[in-house]
């Protein structure tokens, strides 16, 4: 099986230019383009964020909350309100206007 043709890969190296088929197998599990610039681009800047994140938390944050961490920004949608419960059982809530509203009528009843 390791004479296997990944094809989306073999176009990408006929396309974007780059030669490095482990770079390009990358920025496409990433969920990038290799044959556009700008997303080309756009990937060396989210590897660049994505290792100042880890270099930030390596020493606090397992690499599996670092991870969930990373998924969950590619994954926002400021458009769509969301809550995160804190640890004091308070909801706070995103309007999508970059306002905070704390729910804080959550006893430790409703648990």
């Amino acid at each position: 099986m390791t004479n296997v043709i990944d094809f989306q890969v073999e176009r990408a190296v006929r396309k974007s230019g780059i030669k490095d088929k482990a770079l390009l197998k990358d920025i496409i599990s990433e969920g990038y383009d290799p044959c556009d610039p700008i997303e080309v681009s756009n990937y060396y800047s989210w590897k660049q964020f994505e290792g100042g994140i880890s270099t930030e938390l390596e020493h606090n944050w397992s690499d599996e909350a670092i991870r969930n961490l990373l998924t969950d920004i590619k994954l926002f949608d400021p458009n769509q309100p969301y809550t995160v419960t804190t640890s004091n059982d308070l909801d706070i809530l995103y309007d999508g206007d970059y306002e905070i509203i704390i729910d804080d009528t959550k006893s430790s009843s409703d648990s």
